[in-house]
């Protein structure tokens, strides 16, 4: 209620000085503040550590210009192309190259976060067009425009924002400059990304696999449904045949026809594939090939209530993983990294002999890699409590050496989606999310 005449009169006065700190106080209470006074302590903190490492740098860099001057075999650093400069992997993969002593460049497609951008590990960065189907060797002149600019001699492509499909197409046009690509040719990686190539291979080498069915109109969604299949357990389509390796889509089927929305085009050119999702732990690998051999394997189960990674030894994965790649017949020896979804299958009444199930497969380096370094730490205790651990990737982000991509991936997020990512992104689906 506004205060009477009289009053308003006396109080005249003594409100008119006191409106500067009502404003002031109604300033400072304003909810912005709590974000900022949020945010400020960790970039002070990564910017002073920043300032700090590039101050011991530097004199670091003279020293070393210096012992390379003196040095008989003074050797220029080897220039590494990595992409997928939006993820968490290419992060990973640009510091240990870094610290072995390459000049890193990378990229990333139009309309991704540049998140390596911010990383002191990185020397260039660029973006270049998100690779079009009607055109697909526009990638590859844009890949060849950076390697011819930056002399660069190997290139890894992490796969995780564009398909493995125009990384491959790329390949011999960077190989004819003097550029090695760590990436299967374009026909091998279609046999690992395509579903229906990954259930081939499986049952020749005498693995387990999942149930599935072959779609290529809609009427034989509608013949799926009608069956009851769908009841029966949990299923999801993905794309098959070689558009379907280069688009690389894949989506939850529902239980009801009613709900089923898919404006994807199912035809004999564009087949799909449903595909029932066995009961069980979901393991997930990275796989290092080397000339057509699986040289190094990571593996991480994945935690569906901690929605994480848990790394973890697996030797019967190990065993599947060479039992399935010593089965390929690659067009050359492939070279690359690959990543294979698999379950380990409660109900085991395939007679098979072998529990695990392959239910995916992709080409590109996935978080597992993370992992990969870690277990060379000499303390034991120290591997077995990453052995047991939800995969941190906040830990994976930061180094006190290069801390701003931890601050750049985070502060460019909403408080409710500071939380670590998905196991493996998939597309935006027309039904339900995987």
């Amino acid at each position: 209620p506004s205060l009477p005449r009289l009053l308003r009169i006396v109080t005249w006065f003594p409100r008119l000085c006191l409106r500067p700190l009502f404003a002031l106080l109604g300033f400072i209470a304003h909810p912005a503040w709590k974000q900022i006074l949020v945010v400020l302590p960790t970039l002070w903190i990564a910017a002073s550590l920043f300032i700090f490492w590039k101050c011991v740098e530097c004199p670091i860099g003279v020293l070393k210009m210096i012992g390379r001057a003196m040095s008989k075999d003074s050797k220029k650093p080897r220039t590494v192309l990595i992409s997928g400069g939006s993820s968490i992997q290419a992060l990973h993969l640009a510091r240990n190259f870094h610290s072995a002593g390459a000049r890193i460049v990378a990229f990333e497609i139009e309309g991704q976060f540049a998140l390596l951008k911010y990383s002191a590990a990185v020397d260039k960065f660029y973006t270049v067009p998100r690779p079009n189907p009607a055109d697909p060797l526009a990638y590859a002149r844009a890949l060849k425009e950076i390697v011819d600019r930056e002399s660069v001699v190997f290139y890894i492509p992490v796969s995780s924002t564009t398909p493995a499909y125009y990384d491959a197409l790329a390949k011999p046009h960077l190989e004819i400059i003097g550029c090695q690509c760590f990436v299967p040719s374009a026909r091998d990686v279609v046999v690992l990304d395509d579903p229906l190539e990954l259930i081939r291979v499986s049952r020749a080498a005498g693995l387990a696999t999942p149930q599935f069915w072959v779609v290529t109109s809609e009427d034989d969604v509608r013949m799926w449904y009608e069956s009851g299949a769908s009841k029966e357990g949990r299923h999801f389509i993905a794309s098959a045949g070689a558009r379907g390796a280069r688009d690389r889509l894949r989506f939850v089927m529902p239980e009801e026809k009613s709900l089923f929305r898919f404006p994807r085009e199912i035809s004999a050119e564009k087949p799909w594939v449903i595909v029932r999702e066995p009961k069980g732990e979901k393991v997930i690998t990275c796989t290092t090939l080397k000339e057509s051999r699986a040289v190094n394997n990571v593996t991480c189960r994945v935690d569906s209530s901690k929605k994480g990674l848990v790394p973890q030894k697996d030797d019967e994965a190990d065993a599947w993983v060479q039992k399935f790649v010593s089965c390929l017949s690659p067009s050359r020896p492939m070279t690359g990294h690959v990543s294979f979804r698999l379950v380990r299958d409660e109900n085991v009444s395939n007679g098979q002999g072998n529990r695990l199930v392959a239910i995916g497969a992709r080409v590109g380096v996935s978080l597992p890699y993370l992992c990969q370094v870690q277990p060379r730490c000499g303390h034991t205790a120290t591997v077995g409590k990453l052995l047991n651990t939800v995969l941190d990737t906040r830990e994976a982000l930061f180094t006190y050496w290069d801390p701003l991509p931890y601050c750049a991936y985070y502060q460019s997020r909403r408080p409710e989606e500071r939380h670590a990512p998905p196991p493996e992104p998939c597309k935006t689906p027309p039904n339900v999310p995987l």
